[in-house]
């Protein structure tokens, strides 16, 4: 059984809504507002008198640098429907969150008004962008603890593991590109015996001096430097050359050669050197990144058999030497 509806029953169904209803005339360039239900006036503080006649865009006051006022332009020339979420102001000032429900309302094959129900998200909306800031911090505090798990404490170099990591990737690219890679360990001299002199503290002091001046000479962004351990370090460039590989790492030896470490006094034993080895090879299939590392390690090996203070390159063909 069809039961009509009458319009005194639309008109209190609509009067009794908890959420805002609004109805604009389509047929006008200004498009006003010519109905609001008793629920826009709890919602916003404006009595009908006032807002009726107008366009509905002062409630967004001069927030007009909005995302969704784009899609409600384009939704009220096309004359199709939309929902967007925006920044609205009360007639005291105040912000909220409106959900506009937009609906054109056709008569005779062309639309003559627009009805729009507004409702207050704003609770919805700060919860969600508090969830949002949450998950950016919780973000933030991963990468954090990620990088602190992949640097060295007390230098904030990279650690050995990092550095082992990179080294096949930097091994693979520089093998597909033919680039030619150097590897440079670096130890610092008689360095338990500046600890006994100096203690622990001095110790640590001369570690950091070393990592900052490792890194002052290699400061490309392709350079990757680390604390292989204890007072040994580890660079690898990629593209550098066996001859300019030798020049930068007696720029290091000089530059390390004159540091002053605070708490030394005038003691001669204060004096910090390196012995450095060096080792160049461009990838092929017939060596391994393990073949590079043992080069560099058997010619720091032979700095301090030599001496100490002083570089010492791996010969060509490296593969030749390997263990």
């Amino acid at each position: 059984m069809k039961t009509e509806i009458s319009s005194e029953l639309l008109r209190q169904a609509v009067a009794a809504s908890n959420d805002g209803l609004v109805i604009a005339d389509a047929r006008l360039p200004e498009m006003p507002l010519v109905y609001v239900n008793p629920a826009f006036e709890r919602l916003t503080g404006y009595r009908p008198d006032e807002v009726l006649g107008k366009n509905c865009r002062f409630l967004q006051r001069d927030d007009t640098r909005q995302d969704g006022l784009e899609e409600l332009r384009a939704a009220l020339k096309s004359g199709s429907s939309c929902m967007v979420t925006l920044r609205n102001y009360r007639k005291n000032g105040s912000m909220f969150w409106n959900e506009l429900s937009l609906a054109p309302i056709p008569e005779r094959g062309s639309v003559k008004h627009f009805v729009g129900t507004l409702s207050d998200v704003t609770t919805r909306v700060l919860t969600e962008q508090q969830l949002i800031e949450k998950q950016h911090r919780l973000e933030k505090t991963k990468r954090m603890l990620q990088g602190l798990a992949l640097k060295d404490a007390l230098t904030g170099l990279y650690n050995r593991r990092y550095f082992s990591e990179q080294v096949e990737r930097e091994w693979n690219r520089a093998r597909r590109e033919q680039l030619p890679l150097s590897l440079f360990m670096i130890d610092i001299d008689h360095f338990k015996r500046f600890n006994d002199s100096f203690g622990h503290l001095c110790g640590d002091r001369c570690i950091c001096a070393v990592a900052d001046a490792v890194q002052r000479c290699f400061a490309r962004g392709s350079d990757l430097v680390a604390r292989y351990g204890g007072e040994e370090f580890v660079v690898l460039a990629t593209g550098v050359e066996r001859r300019h590989a030798r020049e930068r790492a007696e720029l290091l030896r000089r530059a390390i050669s004159g540091l002053v470490i605070e708490g030394t006094g005038r003691s001669a034993t204060r004096t910090i050197t390196v012995s450095v080895g060096v080792a160049t090879v461009v990838p092929d299939d017939r060596i391994l990144p393990e073949d590079l590392l043992g080069a560099a390690d058997r010619s720091l090996y032979q700095a301090k058999r030599q001496g100490r203070d002083r570089v010492i390159q791996a010969p060509l063909p490296m593969l030749a030497h390997a263990a």
